[in-house]
C-alpha cells in the first residue's frame, strides 16, 4: 500500500474558496429574511404614512444585496467586490441610523437619535456577515461600522446646538446636581461615554466573530484534511475501517506479527486471452475485474493488499484482527464466484469470452509493515502464510475448482461460528504438496464452483 496521500494546500484553500462562495449566498438569504421580518413589524406597528417610508428603505437594502449577489454568482466579482458592497451598506446603514429623516418632520432634534437603541442594527448587520465564513469581511465590515458610527457621532458632537455629555461629568462631577443631570437629560445632548461602550462594543464582537470564523474555517481545514486520508485510505481498506484508521494514533507502519487470512484471485489464462486484446481492452479488462472483486472484498470487512496484474492479493483480519476474519473470507470467496457468473452471463450477450477465476486461503501468522526504502514505502503483508495462499491458488488448475481453502482457514472459521451452509459448501480435496513447504497440506474445494464448460489449465 502507497503512503496515503495528504490533503494539498491547494485543494484545501479551494475547499475554502467555495465555501465563501456559498456563505456570501447565505448572507444575502439571511438579509432578504431579516428585512422581510422587519417589514411585517413596520406594517404591523407603525402607522401607515412613516411606513411607507421605512418599507421604502427596506427595498433600498434588498437591492443593495441582490447587486452584489448576482454578480459574485456569474464570476463577475470576488469576495473583496463583495465586501466594497458591504462597507457601502454600513455606511448607508449608519447614515440612516444618525441622520435626521427627510421624509417626514420630527420636533425631535437630530441628538436624540442617539438615545434610540439603533445601534442594535449594526450589531444584527455584523452577525449577519459572519455567514459569509469569511473572517476577512467580518473584519472588513466590523472596522467599516466602527468608522461611520464614529463619524457618525463626530456630526452629532460638533453640531452648534450640540450638548456632549460624559458620565463622569454627571456622576462624579465637582458638583453632581440636579442641573447637571438635567444638563444631561436635554434633547440636544450627546453622550461621549455612550459612544465609546457602542465602539469598544463593536470592537469586541467584530473581533469574536471573526475568531469564531477562523475557528470554523480550522474546524472544516482538519475535516478535509480527514476526509483526504479517508478517501485515500478506501483505495485499499473496506469502508467500515477507514474511519478507525484514520482516527488511530498508532502509525501503520509499525512492524507486528498477527493471525490473518490471506486471499488470492487470480484470471485463468490471462495471458492468452490478453493476446488477442488491444492495449485498451487488456486495461479495460483489468480494471472491471478489479473493481469486482474489490467491491467483494470490501464488502465482506477485507482489505486490498496489491494488485499483481490479473491477481488480486487481499487480506482479512489486517491492520487490525477481527473475530470473522476468516468466515468473511469464506464467504468472500463465494461471492467472488457469484459476481464472476453473473458478470460472464453480461460478456456472453455481447460475444465476449467468459473470465475463468482461480482463488486460494490460507489461514495462518503474517508479518505486516511497511516495506521498501525512504523514497517509496508500501503497506504490505508477508510470510509463508501468503506464500501457502499463492500456491493454492495455482492449485485450482490442475484441481478444476474455483476455489481452493486450507485446513487451517476452514477449521478457523469453525472456531469462529461459521454458519453450517458456509463450511459446507466446501468438501475435502486431500493432501496437496505445497513448493517450498515440508509435508503435505490438507486442502479443500468449493462445490459447485465450476461451470460445466470449465477447461482444466495445468499450471
Amino acid at each position: 500500500m502507497a503512503k496515503p496521500a495528504q490533503a494539498t494546500p491547494l485543494g484545501i484553500l479551494g475547499a475554502m474558496e467555495r465555501e465563501e462562495r456559498e456563505g456570501l449566498s447565505y448572507v444575502f438569504y439571511g438579509r432578504v429574511l431579516v428585512l422581510a421580518l422587519l417589514g411585517l413589524y413596520v406594517v404591523l406597528t407603525i402607522p401607515v404614512g412613516r411606513a411607507v417610508a421605512y418599507i421604502g428603505l427596506i427595498a433600498v437594502f434588498v437591492v443593495l444585496g441582490l447587486i452584489p449577489y448576482l454578480l459574485q454568482r456569474r464570476g463577475s466579482i470576488g469576495v473583496w467586490g463583495v465586501g466594497a458592497f458591504l462597507v457601502l451598506d454600513a455606511v448607508v446603514l449608519t447614515f440612516i441610523m444618525v441622520a435626521p429623516n427627510p421624509l417626514f418632520g420630527s420636533d425631535l432634534p437630530v441628538q436624540f437619535t442617539q438615545r434610540i437603541p439603533n445601534f442594535l442594527f449594526l450589531l444584527l448587520f455584523l452577525c449577519g456577515v459572519a455567514l459569509s465564513y469569511s473572517p476577512k469581511l467580518v473584519l472588513l465590515v466590523g472596522g467599516a461600522l466602527t468608522v461611520s458610527w464614529s463619524l457618525g457621532f463626530a456630526w452629532l458632537a460638533t453640531r452648534p446646538d450640540s450638548i456632549v455629555t460624559s458620565a463622569n461629568d454627571v456622576v462624579d462631577g465637582p458638583n453632581p446636581n440636579a442641573a447637571r443631570i438635567a444638563m444631561s437629560l436635554d434633547p440636544h445632548a450627546v453622550s461621549s461615554t455612550l459612544w465609546m461602550i457602542q465602539t469598544v462594543v463593536l470592537v469586541l464582537m467584530t473581533v469574536v466573530l471573526a475568531l469564531a470564523v477562523w475557528r470554523s474555517r480550522k474546524l472544516v481545514g482538519r475535516a478535509a484534511r480527514m476526509e483526504a486520508a479517508k478517501a485515500a485510505l478506501s483505495r485499499y481498506f473496506s469502508p467500515n475501517l477507514v474511519g478507525r484508521l484514520a482516527a488511530s494514533a498508532t502509525p501503520l507502519g509499525e512492524i507486528q506479527r498477527q493471525p490473518a487470512v490471506i486471499l488470492f484471485v487470480d484470471i485463468v489464462g490471462f495471458s492468452s486471452q490478453a493476446e488477442g486484446l488491444a492495449p485498451e481492452r487488456v486495461v479495460a479488462l483489468l480494471r472491471s475485474f478489479h473493481r469486482r472483486m474489490a467491491e467483494q472484498v470490501f464488502a465482506h470487512e477485507g482489505t486490498i493488499d496489491k494488485y499483481i496484474g490479473d491477481c488480486v492479493m487481499a487480506t482479512f483480519g489486517t491492520p487490525q484482527p477481527g473475530p470473522r476474519d476468516a468466515s468473511n473470507a469464506l464467504r468472500c470467496a463465494q461471492a467472488m464466484c457469484t459476481e464472476i457468473e453473473r458478470w460472464n452471463a453480461k460478456r456472453r450477450a455481447r460475444g465476449a469470452a467468459p473470465i475463468e477465476v482461480g482463488i486460494g486461503l490460507h489461514y495462518g501468522l503474517v508479518v505486516m509493515g511497511n516495506i521498501g526504502d525512504e523514497r517509496r514505502l508500501e503497506f504490505g503483508v508477508v510470510g509463508d502464510t501468503v506464500n501457502v495462499a499463492s500456491r493454492l491458488e495455482r492449485l485450482t488448475r490442475p484441481l478444476a475448482a474455483r476455489v481452493v481453502a486450507s485446513d487451517a482457514a476452514l477449521s478457523q472459521a469453525g472456531r469462529e461460528g461459521c454458519p453450517a451452509e458456509v463450511l459446507d459448501a466446501f468438501g475435502p480435496a486431500g493432501q496437496a504438496e505445497i513448493r517450498g513447504r515440508q509435508g503435505a497440506l490438507a486442502i479443500w474445494t468449493l462445490a459447485g464452483a465450476v461451470p460445466q464448460d470449465r477447461v482444466a489449465i495445468a499450471e
